[in-house]
């Protein structure tokens, strides 16, 4: 199968290289050195154009929000059908339903992940819209190939990766805040903290493999909620 991907900056590059793999992928970026460098680095081919990709049949779409419409209505003027996946976690269905010229059919595969975690082998989340359902089974064959596949409402991943996202940037300026009033300004010292203590528990939660310490104040901090 040959697959389009739009877009290679930090998720678009992550999605070339699981997508490598598996398709032949064509990629292009408004970026030329940028476009060149990932194409030669996983030997993808490199259009010159968005609309030499309209020959490809499939295109996933891994620019920001504003760019999809814009996109789209490239598409709609070139009068080529074409399959259209989004993975904009803030472009909703109904866009995607409004924009697009009868000749082109968009779905959204959104990505409950982060990019540069992605690049060191953890695989994401990926809920494939279940509308239009005509759509889901190749959207769910591609992305398979990225991450665990769930079928669902894809709009659900904005507040999700909002949520995380606030949350532990929350505890990373806090964790900040509160060495720096305990007299630890060494920058290192600070940035440690974080990006392993703190970072490295995280992930230990997630993956439910705290150790006693950790696990005391889990129980602490659940008490202090509940009242």
């Amino acid at each position: 199968m040959t697959i389009g991907l739009i877009g290679v900056g930090r998720m678009g590059k992550a999605i070339a290289a699981r997508l490598a793999n598996n398709f032949d992928v064509t990629v292009f970026d408004r970026d030329t050195v940028r476009l060149l460098a990932v194409a030669d680095e996983y030997g993808l081919q490199a259009a010159n154009s968005i609309e030499e990709m309209s020959d490809l049949g499939t295109i996933i779409l891994a620019v920001p929000d504003r760019e999809v419409i814009s996109c789209i209505k490239i598409f709609n003027q070139l009068q080529k059908p074409l399959i259209v996946i989004n993975i904009a976690t803030n472009v909703d269905r109904h866009v995607l339903r409004e924009t697009p010229a009868k000749h082109v059919q968009c779905i959204s595969a959104k990505i409950v992940g982060q990019a540069d975690e992605m690049m060191l082998g953890q695989r994401p989340v990926i809920i494939v819209d279940e509308r239009p359902p005509e759509l889901v089974p190749l959207a769910a064959e591609i992305f398979r190939a990225a991450g665990e596949v769930i079928i669902g409402r894809a709009d659900m991943v904005s507040l999700i990766n909002t949520i995380a996202a606030e949350k532990i940037l929350t505890a990373a300026v806090s964790i900040e805040e509160t060495l720096l009033q305990q007299n630890i300004t060494d920058p290192a010292i600070i940035k440690t903290a974080i990006r392993q203590v703190a970072v490295g528990t995280l992930k230990a939660y997630a993956d439910s493999n705290l150790g006693p310490f950790a696990r005391e104040i889990v129980q602490a901090v659940r008490a202090k909620m509940r009242k």
